[in-house]
């Protein structure tokens, strides 16, 4: 288990491969766009075919089918323009964002999550931590279960507030949340950041 000096103390650095993350990247600005697009146009489908039902039908066409096809229509349509604004928001972030061989940080104050999307990365002490679980060595994925009644606002933890980093939060069966994320080619066996995971927390945590 390799570990590195950085500003006084002492951490273990877990890496992916840049190639395959710049390679991620270019593929969802070429199709998240795409399936943006793809729900305007459906949008538009569904207000041209009303439109046509309503001038076929005349004044004898009810109000209550209008609703009923004019719903999804909205819907679609709400839900383009948040894909567009998502969009918008991650080319921001990569224009000023380079990308890093870092997935995750761990040191003695906590684990720091690097999730590509995101400005920032995700802070997390120990007592906020729960368990681990690392699955994959290519394509990796990396869940961390949080401690009951840690939040955003939990004192020491930070970056979860951001939307990247919200959207990847899922309630488990317990009731407690998760934070859900990918690592693309990682390069540590797990069995070594099971290791760094366990001496950083002082045996509280490893990869389950």
């Amino acid at each position: 288990m390799i570990m590195h000096e950085g500003q006084g103390h002492q951490e273990y650095i877990v890496t992916s491969d840049p190639e395959a993350v710049a390679r991620v990247r270019a593929s969802l600005l070429r199709t998240l766009p795409v399936a943006a697009w793809a729900g305007v146009a459906s949008a538009v489908v569904i207000v041209s075919a009303v439109a046509l039902v309503l001038f076929a039908l005349g004044h004898s066409a009810s109000r209550l089918w209008v609703l009923v096809f004019a719903w999804p229509a909205a819907f679609l349509g709400y839900d383009a323009r948040r894909r567009f604004a998502d969009i918008r928001r991650l080319k921001r972030t990569w224009a000023a964002k380079e990308v890093s061989p870092v997935a995750m940080r761990l040191s003695a104050e906590g684990l720091r999550c690097a999730i590509d999307s995101a400005p920032e990365p995700v802070f997390l002490p120990w007592s906020a931590i729960a368990q681990v679980r690392v699955t994959g060595q290519g394509l990796s994925t990396v869940r961390v279960d949080l401690a009951p009644g840690v939040s955003a606002t939990t004192p020491g933890v930070s970056g979860l507030e951001q939307p990247e980093a919200r959207m990847r939060m899922r309630r488990t069966w317990n009731g407690g949340m998760r934070l859900r994320f990918t690592v693309y080619a990682l390069r540590q066996p797990i069995s070594e950041i099971d290791q760094a995971l366990g001496h950083f927390s002082n045996g509280r945590i490893g990869i389950r």
